[in-house]
């Protein structure tokens, strides 16, 4: 993490026209910090810039910051580039894929906030029913047809500083797991409930690093994860201690079955961030399948059809046999593949590429203007298979307000002009009671 020394640095020769660094924003990132991982957040963004007035002059700078911990990115303030120009050409994704686009409340009648995990199917949304930020305390479907929803599960309270972590759905079981990641202490347990509903049952629990997860998965008997140290384990939902799945040294759980050579939570990682899948394996028949990546290309993604990675500023896709290697129109937020086929593509707004049809479709609410919108993803472990945003456009307000002492003393250390000033963040607010949702699995299948 950034030194407040080097965070008020940056900031000052941002107030000299140098443009705000993209690890400057994680550095603050980091400091607001929340629980849930792999969810878009926004900082010195369209949606959320810092203006700070050194002196009189106001020093703006707009910029995306990587997958953090809150549920609605913002497009960033400033001009695309060329590799994001085409991108920014998409139809919106209601045109494109009419059937796949509808709306659902934001909250629950009894006022509990709806945070969408993933698609059951074409017309049912699986989401969590938070008391408060990040404190999920049902399991709800929503059935985008009827236009209504049902309980699944109801989850016990575990206590103060106990979250309910990323979801996964199995054919016969959706589980999660539990951190208290406040405490400082290695630690998670595991949970399950039936698809079709009923009492949640509580797997285990484990410490160290196997409680470090990075994916989790279900069976029809066990709940499966990958720590981010590697390896494949699992533990009996009947009970039982946690045992490490043969042959899975140097793999990372993928979506069960399949496993990979590289691990799901890779951002942090530079080394990780960058490296090429090289290998995918089906750990319930043993398949292995070897991938070899174009010359020049990172951050390589596979699903058991499609590849994603990135070549320059540009996305690349190709077959996972190698063939049919393209150069999408514009750059990828993230190499991950949802739903198997789809990329997340960068610009302006956002537009989700469908790799079998060469169709592309925007999402992410607007402001009056056109510009800076604000969308989230599903939560649960495995890509999502759901986008969501404001349904009636995002408007703006700016709250001005002292700069924090650890601020102005570290803007005083690092010799910005006039460090006793003032701080404006411009915030997103979005009217309205309804989500429009992008529902992947509702997508007309190639062909």
């Amino acid at each position: 993490m950034r030194t407040e020394h080097e965070l008020a640095e940056a900031l000052k020769n941002a107030a000299n026209g140098a443009p705000v660094p993209a690890d400057l924003e994680r550095g603050v990132a980091d400091r607001r910090r929340r629980r849930t991982r792999r969810r878009h957040g926004s900082l010195l963004a369209a949606a959320g810039v810092v203006a700070v007035v050194l002196g009189g002059t106001a020093v703006v700078r707009g910029g995306h910051v990587p997958p953090s911990a809150d549920p609605v990115a913002s497009a960033a303030a400033g001009a695309p580039d060329d590799a994001d120009a085409d991108a920014d050409q998409a139809s919106r994704a209601r045109d494109v894929w009419p059937e796949a686009v509808t709306t659902f409340p934001k909250k629950a009648a009894d006022g509990f906030k709806y945070r969408p995990v993933t698609a059951l199917g074409p017309t049912e949304i699986l989401l969590t029913a938070e008391a408060s930020f990040e404190k999920a305390g049902r399991l709800e479907v929503y059935d985008t047809r009827t236009r209504a929803s049902r309980v699944l599960a109801t989850m016990a309270p575990r206590g103060k500083g106990y979250y309910p972590q990323d979801f996964e759905v199995g054919s016969d079981y959706i589980a999660w797991y539990g951190t208290t990641p406040n405490n400082g202490r290695k630690w998670a347990d595991f949970w399950v409930a039936p698809r079709q509903g009923g009492e949640p049952i509580r797997v285990g629990e484990v410490t160290g690093d196997l409680a470090l997860v990075d994916r989790i998965g279900v069976t029809g008997d066990h709940i499966v994860w990958s720590p981010k140290s590697g390896g494949v384990y699992r533990m009996p939902i009947a009970g039982g201690e946690p045992e490490k799945i043969e042959g899975t040294d140097g793999l990372w759980l993928d979506s069960w079955p399949w496993a990979r050579d590289v691990p799901g939570d890779s951002f942090p990682d530079e080394k990780w961030r960058n490296a090429n899948q090289a290998l995918l394996v089906d750990l319930e028949n043993g398949t292995r399948r070897t991938i070899t990546p174009p010359p020049g290309v990172t951050g390589l993604r596979c699903s058991t059809e499609w590849c994603l990675g990135t070549s320059g500023k540009k996305a690349l896709s190709m077959r996972i046999d190698g063939t049919d290697v393209r150069e999408l129109p514009g750059r990828s937020r993230t190499t991950d593949l949802y739903g198997g086929r789809f990329a997340e593509l960068g610009g302006w707004l956002p537009a989700i590429y469908d790799l079998a049809t060469g169709k592309a479709g925007g999402i992410g609410a607007t402001t009056r203007d056109g510009r800076g919108g604000g969308w989230g993803h599903g939560v649960s472990s495995s890509p999502t298979r759901v986008f969501y945003w404001n349904a009636h456009g995002v408007e703006t307000k700016e709250t001005c307000g002292p700069m924090p002492e650890w601020q102005r003393k570290a803007l005083a250390e690092a010799g910005a002009p006039s460090p006793g000033a003032t701080m404006c963040t411009t915030e997103t607010v979005e009217p309205g009671d309804e989500n429009e949702v992008l529902n992947l699995a509702a997508v007309p299948p190639a062909g």
